[in-house]
């Protein structure tokens, strides 16, 4: 289905800027409004937030008053903008949408909806591996000689920015899959620059990691590493398909 009116399939400069403000505009809408329900429900979220913690630290605290009502603000909006990324996906094919052409339209719905399961598949990971083990981990040094007591605040920071990292970095595939399907990327130079590829890994984990250890550097390089090797296959994939239909022209 064309979404837009065969009339406004070319659009000037200041056209484009509009319309660029526009799809923005609602993903800013839809990420107010998801919010402000997250906001209401910030009891009941902050339940299902804590329980990585659970084993790993006693309880937690909050040392000044306005410390607890920041916190559930910032975990609304960390929960906004997870709901939100689908959102940005779609507005931004439909900002895409005269640009594309017409044969490679339909391509671009699946990388979508290939791309959100993978966003969530890394939200799952964040949550039920990487936030426990970092926890687990860090929170195991002194433990003998203190009582790790965390505080709200710092928590939600920890658990929102993990659980995006996680959620982002599972895009890798679908980044490298329409950049081979566009023809940007091959999978011989893959091959051959893959280890280019592992430091860039390495150097990305460790920027991207809250707490700056090795540990949760590791911990996140691994899966951004096989799916590196993901993605790979799947330029290969793409890359064969499209050989094999140029050899039936």
């Amino acid at each position: 289905m064309n979404p837009y009116p065969e009339e406004s399939q070319s659009m000037d400069f200041i056209g484009h800027l509009e319309e660029l403000r526009r799809r923005i505009l609602v993903c800013l809408g839809f990420l107010a409004a998801a919010s402000a329900v997250l906001l209401v429900m910030g009891r009941s979220l902050m339940v299902w937030v804590k329980r990585p913690l659970e084993g790993a630290a006693a309880e937690m605290i909050f040392i000044s008053p306005a410390e607890a009502f920041t916190a559930y603000v910032k975990l609304a909006l960390f929960g906004g903008l997870i709901l939100t990324v689908p959102v940005i996906f779609y507005e931004s094919w439909l900002f895409l949408y005269p640009a594309v052409p017409r044969p490679k339209r339909k391509n671009i719905l699946i990388w979508i909806g290939v791309g959100s399961v993978l966003f969530l598949a890394g939200l799952l990971f964040s949550y039920f591996v990487a936030i426990p083990t970092a926890l687990r981990f860090l929170l195991s040094f002194g433990a003998e000689f203190a009582r790790p007591a965390i505080t709200l605040g710092k928590y939600v920071s920890f658990f929102g920015a993990l659980m995006i990292i996680g959620g982002a970095i599972f895009e890798i595939p679908i980044v490298m899959g329409l950049l081979a399907d566009i023809g940007v990327l091959r999978t011989d130079v893959l091959k051959a620059k893959r280890q280019y590829a592992l430091i860039i890994i390495l150097i990305v984990a460790a920027v991207i990691t809250p707490t700056q250890d090795v540990f949760n550097m590791f911990l996140f390089a691994l899966p951004m590493g096989v799916l590196y090797e993901l993605g790979v296959f799947l330029a290969r994939m793409i890359e064969k398909r499209k050989n094999k239909t140029l050899t039936q022209l």
